[in-house]
This record gives C-alpha cells, sequence and structure tokens, in this order.
C-alpha cells in the first residue's frame, strides 16, 4: 500500500519502505531486488517550456529552427498532465554513508553490454539533455547538426577535468576515460550556441536512472537490503536540499520490486 504522506524533505514514500536502518551494507548474500518510483514537481505553479529568444539571434537560427523546429528551455521539464519531472538523476549508494563500501552487483549485470553511450546535438540542443553512464563507457558526441558545435565538458578538476572540441557538421567525438564521481556531474555546453547545455553523471555500477517523460524510473537487479536511494536534477541540485546528498533510506526487497509511490522534487 502506497502512502501520500509528505515528508520534512519533500519526499512521499511509502511507508512500508522507509525504515531507520543503522549502518550496514546494501546487500543480503546472492539476493537481488528492483526499486521504481515516480519524481514529480513538488512546486505551487508547474513550470512551462518557453522559447529561447536568443536562438532568433544567431546566425545560425536556420539550422536551429529548421522544420519548424523551436528551441524551447530545459531548465525544469515537467509533464503538465502527472506533474512527472523528466531528466531527474536517480541512484543508489550503500546505506553506511561513513564507510561507504562499494554496492555488490548483481552477476548478469558486471560486464558493460554497451560501450557507447551516445549525445547529440542536431537542432541546437543536446538530445539527451541528461544522460548517465557507467564508467569504463565511452561518451560519443555526435553533431547530426549541418552547422558546426562545439562540446565543451567539464567536471570536477580531480576526477573529470574535461575539455572543449570543436566538431563540424555531421561530425562525432569520441570522449573516453570519464570516472565515476557520486558527488559532482559533468556539464555539457556549447559555446558557439551558449543556450545549449546538459548533463552527465558517471558511476561505478549499473544501479541508476534518469527520468522519462513521466518522471518514471526503475533500477533492476539491485542488491537486496537495506542502502540509499538519491535524486539528482541539473537545475534544482538535490532532492532534499543540502541533506539530500545522502540520499534516504530505502529496503530493497529480496526477489521482488519495491514501488517507491511518488516522489516530491519541491524546487
Amino acid at each position: 500500500m502506497k502512502s501520500n504522506t509528505i515528508l520534512g524533505v519533500g519526499f512521499l514514500m511509502s511507508a512500508a519502505v522507509i525504515l531507520g536502518f543503522g549502518p550496514s551494507a546494501c546487500a543480503q548474500a546472492n539476493q537481488w531486488g528492483n526499486v521504481k518510483g515516480k519524481i514529480v514537481w513538488g512546486g505551487k505553479d508547474i513550470p512551462k517550456q518557453l522559447p529561447i529568444t536568443t536562438v532568433a539571434g544567431s546566425p545560425d537560427k536556420m539550422a536551429c529552427m529548421m522544420g519548424g523546429n523551436t528551441v524551447v528551455s530545459e531548465e525544469y521539464v515537467v509533464n503538465p498532465k502527472n506533474k512527472g519531472l523528466k531528466w531527474a538523476f536517480v541512484w543508489l549508494v550503500n546505506n553506511d554513508i561513513n564507510n561507504k563500501p562499494p554496492l555488490p552487483i548483481h552477476p548478469d549485470l558486471k560486464a558493460l553490454k554497451v560501450k557507447k553511450v551516445v549525445i547529440d546535438q542536431p537542432l541546437c540542443a543536446f538530445i539527451p539533455h541528461a544522460l548517465a553512464l557507467r564508467e569504463g563507457q565511452d561518451l560519443l558526441a555526435k553533431n547530426s547538426a549541418n552547422i558546426a558545435h562545439n562540446l565543451k565538458w567539464t567536471g570536477h578538476p580531480a576526477t573529470n577535468p574535461g575539455g572543449n572540441v570543436l566538431i563540424p557538421a555531421a561530425g562525432v567525438l569520441d570522449i573516453k576515460g570519464l570516472v565515476a564521481d557520486a558527488r559532482y556531474p559533468v556539464q555539457v555546453e556549447c559555446n558557439i550556441h551558449p543556450w545549449m547545455r546538459g548533463w552527465i553523471r558517471v558511476f561505478d555500477h549499473p544501479y541508476y536512472a534518469v527520468t522519462d517523460d513521466d518522471g518514471a524510473f526503475e533500477i533492476k537487479d539491485a542488491p537486496a537490503g537495506p542502502c540509499r536511494l538519491i535524486v539528482w536534477q541539473g537545475s534544482g541540485g538535490w532532492l532534499g536540499g543540502a541533506k539530500g546528498k545522502n540520499g534516504q533510506p530505502i529496503n530493497v526487497k529480496a526477489g521482488g520490486t519495491v514501488d517507491l509511490g511518488s516522489l516530491e522534487y519541491a524546487p
């Protein structure tokens, strides 16, 4: 049974799965389960994706507006029908926030099945706007447009210092060696078209997701037992504010699926 009780940090979670566990590993030997839920907008008014006015003044406006395209803000993308928040990152960490041992990984998920993860920029916006990948995967940056873009990517100087490379029309850039960083994302930009921004997060495990058009997410074959769920969005940061960087305790049910219901993201 789901509960719609709003917790102090804006979470809407099922009371059956939010438990006050002490520090312990997020695992029960050789047992696994699934986690799903939905991130919903917690503000008073649903934000609208307004057209970016500076596009009309760009020398490349014809390429950006090709086929009647309108470049709109992606600061917050909220489904007006169900308040689902798109492009939010959701992931699991060990319940022991002080010791932080690595999460056990399901045998079927240890090997990378996809070597390259793609981001494109066909109409003066990054597609997707938010992208998650696993350490060891390459970032394949495409430019399907008929104009040049430059890709500037910037993370924490100690982990993902980044770079800045011009990608010609129909060009491709293969970025290798991105490092998992639980605290700092990698921002992508185009300096030629300064309204273009996107977000990348790199993980050292497979237990992450990016919310879809309805704000929904699902993480499969996670280690059973107590762990923490973290939510971060590029414009608003951690769900729950600064304290949200440590996530919220949940319990992954062995052999089943934990449905967290709706988690309210207050701007």
